[in-house]
């Protein structure tokens, strides 16, 4: 997107009928390609993206059953019934004292749905609720400032001087180890972010980058607003697939050895966003087994619940490649690696 929500509210009609012609169609390039990008966000269902269908809305549910229609009876057998005549039984059998009390008891219903709706509380932490923060508090050992560089609404560069902090988090990450000065040191940095009010009346703020990590990963976002800087999830990555630790034991070896703090959550979120960031590579891993000199493939069962999976094991000269999925018969193993990796695309 870009223009974020911030810049949107900001945006009025009257405002827009002053802006000079070329900020203005300057502007319209933004809304346009953020238009696209939306309507194309909206027409995602199971059907046409990699969402699970569980994300599909009700509607959408009903129109893809729509698209298969039950069976119907024959014509033959409603032959010479009027629907009339069949609503006048229905309504003869149906006498007025059963349809008063039929009528009280919708009027009952709809009355308690009205006050339990009136009731219910909103989603979210409530008023007067006490939050939930991190308790170890680490001294910070840098500072990094992020400030806007041009107008989000006239592209007008903008000046450090006159920005205004509007948020702050902080990282924490490792030093690795150098000849000079041996072992691991952690660190703690402060990130603040800045907006600036325009010459033109707008104000512009320096967010941080958010975005999907893999179309295979939609609902895994890689964000730089984060606790756990690349060299601390190096190692938490480290500990759990090289060292085969538990989500616990890793949180045992954080606090006895780093002296450091770190929810079993975080942990978890940590290991996805990595695992998700990676993907990417997995194009240039499947290249360099396809220009092997030499490799060696092979295969053995892997069970998942009640389905039976197969781990694949393709060796070359300079990577190994791991992959798990359906088994696919045939003599070419690479097609069959391309085949299984077709199936998630």
């Amino acid at each position: 997107m870009r223009l974020s929500d911030h810049d949107l509210l900001q945006l009025t009609e009257e405002e827009l009928l002053e802006l000079p012609e070329e900020v203005l169609r300057r502007l319209s390039v933004k809304l346009l390609y953020d238009l696209k990008e939306a309507r194309e966000r909206l027409r995602q269902t199971s059907r046409n993206s990699s969402r699970p269908p569980s994300s599909d809305l009700p509607w959408d549910k009903t129109v893809a059953d729509e698209e298969d229609p039950p069976c119907h009876p024959e014509p033959d057998e409603c032959a010479g019934v009027d629907e009339h005549t069949i609503d006048a039984d229905e309504e003869s059998k149906t006498g007025p004292v059963e349809k008063e009390q039929d009528m009280a008891n919708d009027t009952r219903q709809s009355q308690a749905f009205e006050d339990e709706a009136s009731n219910k509380r909103k989603a979210g932490k409530q008023p007067g609720a006490p939050g939930y923060g991190r308790e170890q508090k680490l001294a910070v050992t840098a500072e990094a400032h992020h400030y806007p560089a041009v107008c989000a609404r006239c592209d007008r560069e903008l000046k450090p001087d006159a920005a205004k902090a509007y948020t702050a988090f902080e990282t924490v990450d490792l030093e690795w180890a150098d000849p000079d000065k041996p072992g691991i040191n952690l660190t703690n940095t402060k990130h603040t972010y800045y907006e600036t009010v325009c010459s033109c009346g707008h104000c512009t703020q320096q967010a941080p980058h958010r975005q999907v990590s893999h179309h295979l990963t939609p609902n895994i976002w890689l964000s730089e607003w984060r606790l756990v800087g690349p060299g601390l999830a190096a190692l938490i990555v480290c500990l759990a697939y090289r060292m085969r630790l538990s989500r616990a034991r890793i949180q045992e070896f954080l606090n006895d050895w780093l002296g450091l703090a770190v929810s079993v959550g975080t942990l978890h979120a940590t290991l996805h966003e990595s695992g998700a960031a990676v993907l990417p590579v997995e194009d240039e891993w499947v290249e360099a087994v396809q220009s092997s000199g030499l490799l060696h493939v092979d295969e053995t069962s892997w069970r998942e619940l009640n389905t039976l999976l197969w781990l694949w094991v393709f060796c070359g000269q300079g990577v190994v490649v791991y992959w798990i999925a359906s088994r696919v018969f045939g003599d070419n193993y690479i097609d069959n690696f391309r085949y299984t990796m077709s199936k998630f695309d």
